[in-house]
């Protein structure tokens, strides 16, 4: 129940229709007996600056932030972790007394969802698609644990400035498009778009490109058209619940300081 002492966590996010934080926090919040509830917020690109300035004349006491506002939250907030300020993405703020502190949860969900799966990135090929604030974590997630990135972007720029961020970290190589030879020497295929939320988005990749021989990760849930046809190819798919159960503990975390009932988080998306 709610009451004058309920402290409010939030998403802020365009669209948010589709989001299950909610449903996995106040899960969470339910089992720990906290007096918390997670609301979700649709906020607009051009409302982002105020949406912010409310967390803290509404005294909300952190919200997790998605597509597509991860970059561009970081000029309204006090204090930005090293990790986010490297990745240049923030996904988790938490309200400090007025102080607002941006996090980055998105790369140690992302590498705990795939060891989680069997699958270690150190010596392999990805492919990342995409060039917003979720491909720039996967990004970085990679090069730290040893893999070797290949990125592709519609808009060219914005996977050189990846490139140029993130290099001194290991091998970065910029494709400019995705056909036959590139998917040969790829392992694993990560859509790091939005493409996919809505029934009537293009595929992020041609279907075709991919073999039983590729693992294909998808950020984006439920399950796509891609990861569908992917599955029936023989790939190994991995969805993106595993990576937004993982990034929602360790934001979790943050907020209350207290472990996130991981087990309970993964049975409320009936996650085995």
């Amino acid at each position: 129940m709610i009451t004058g002492k309920t402290k409010i966590i939030g998403i802020f996010g365009d669209p948010i229709e589709h989001t299950l934080s909610p449903l996995i926090h106040n899960e969470a919040f339910k089992y720990l007996g906290l007096d918390y509830c997670y609301v979700p917020f649709h906020v607009k690109r051009e409302k982002l600056k105020e949406a912010v300035e409310g967390i803290r004349a509404l005294d909300i006491k952190g919200v997790n932030i998605t597509v597509p506002h991860k970059e561009e939250v970081i000029k309204y907030l006090d204090i930005v972790s090293d990790e986010a300020k490297e990745i240049g993405a923030v996904n988790t703020i938490v309200n400090m007394e007025g102080v607002l502190k941006g996090y980055n949860t998105d790369v140690r969900g992302f590498i705990s969802s795939l060891k989680e799966e069997g699958f270690f990135i150190k010596g392999k090929n990805v492919l990342i698609i995409g060039g917003g604030g979720a491909a720039r974590a996967v990004v970085y997630g990679i090069l730290i644990e040893g893999g070797r990135v290949y990125i592709f972007n519609r808009t060219s720029t914005k996977a050189q400035a990846i490139k140029e961020k993130f290099s001194n970290l290991g091998f970065i190589e910029i494709i400019e498009n995705i056909n036959k030879f590139v998917a040969e020497k790829i392992n694993i295929i990560v859509n790091a778009t939005s493409l996919g939320l809505k029934k009537d988005d293009p595929p992020p990749l041609n279907p075709n490109l991919l073999t039983s021989e590729h693992t294909y990760c998808d950020l984006v849930y439920p399950e796509t058209t891609l990861m569908k046809k992917a599955k029936k190819i023989g790939c190994k798919v991995i969805g993106g619940y595993g990576m937004l159960v993982w990034q929602a503990a360790f934001a979790f975390e943050i907020w209350t300081g207290m472990q996130a009932p991981i087990e309970i988080m993964k049975k409320t998306l009936k996650i085995r």
